[in-house]
């Protein structure tokens, strides 16, 4: 059995390590809060250097023309485009069109097919 001498050791290195990993905890928050402080004034910064005219021919930049995919690795190199929300709802449209009017005669090839075994019935 331990002495009272030893389990009193014990705990103060206990009280030790639990007062060190407290202060470790407590200096990661601070660096996150400096952390977090700086970037959010960098982000507010890059927003109020943009006016609403940037804002608007960018959102009209996305609609005309294509957008080019960056890769994550290196920024500087393209990897594709992807086509501008104009053309994206232009093939949208037309795709609908062409299934409309696909759907459309084969429902009427149906209705030809149901007409002359009905009228042989009677």
């Amino acid at each position: 059995m331990a002495s009272t001498s030893e389990i009193d050791a014990a705990s103060e290195e206990e009280v030790k390590n639990d007062a060190e990993a407290m202060a470790s905890d407590q200096i990661r928050r601070t660096i996150a809060d400096v952390y977090t402080f700086v970037r959010s004034c960098d982000v507010n910064k890059t927003i109020s250097s943009f006016t609403l005219d940037h804002y608007i021919d960018e959102a009209k930049r996305r609609i005309k023309e294509p957008t080019i995919l960056r890769s994550a690795s290196d920024p500087s190199k393209g990897v594709g485009t992807r086509s501008s929300q104009l053309e994206a709802l232009t093939k949208l449209e037309e795709s609908f069109a062409k299934t409309y009017e696909q759907a459309k005669k084969m429902a009427e090839e149906a209705d030809t097919t149901k007409e002359p075994s009905s009228g042989s019935s009677s």
